[in-house]
């Protein structure tokens, strides 16, 4: 004759079975998780490229055409700055890899428009940024013929290794050239 459990519930291996699907799941999941975070963060890096060019583009409207020689000219044109030529400086936005506000971009070392053609053709793996993981340069290029008039600017970013957002050997570069 059979006998029935007269008590509710579950046995060890119903408990077992359901713990084994719910850790394989997660570990599915997971790399996938971690994976779109690094890309939320370097999105975000990319953000902060576009905000520093629009920085720039509005410094050089306001001084006919020339742009910042150095970062810090720029700052007055991020959000919260007055806007204007040697004004106050607004809020640089958050480094997504360090969680840093309000830290001045790095000056690269990028001298002439062959230099942004370099680094966007080549593979180039030299730390010419600021060298942090989340760092933007920013650096205004002089114009061949009269080097006092900067009529150019690059713009560099890096990911959570320093390296370039698009490939693992250079710096992802941003510039009107």
């Amino acid at each position: 004759m059979l006998r029935y459990r007269q008590t509710k519930g579950f046995t060890l291996i119903e408990l077992l079975v359901v713990v084994v699907i719910i850790g394989i799941l997660a570990a599915i999941t997971l790399p996938n998780f971690i994976g779109a975070q690094k890309k939320a963060k370097v999105s975000s890096v990319k953000a902060n490229m576009h905000s520093m060019q629009l920085a720039a583009e509005a410094y050089a409207t306001d001084s006919g055409g020339d742009y910042s020689g150095l970062a810090a000219g720029v700052a007055p044109y991020f959000p919260g700055g007055t806007n204007s030529i040697g004004g106050f400086s607004g809020m640089f936005p958050t480094n997504p890899m360090t969680g840093v506000t309000n830290e001045s971009p790095a000056t690269c070392n990028m001298s002439s428009t062959a230099s942004i053609l370099l680094y966007r053709r080549s593979q180039v793996s030299s730390n010419v940024g600021g060298g942090s993981a989340g760092q933007i340069s920013y650096v205004g290029i002089a114009d061949t013929a009269n080097a006092t008039i900067n009529t150019s600017y690059g713009i560099m970013g890096e990911d959570d290794t320093a390296n370039d957002v698009m490939s693992n050997f250079g710096k992802m570069v941003l510039s009107n050239q």
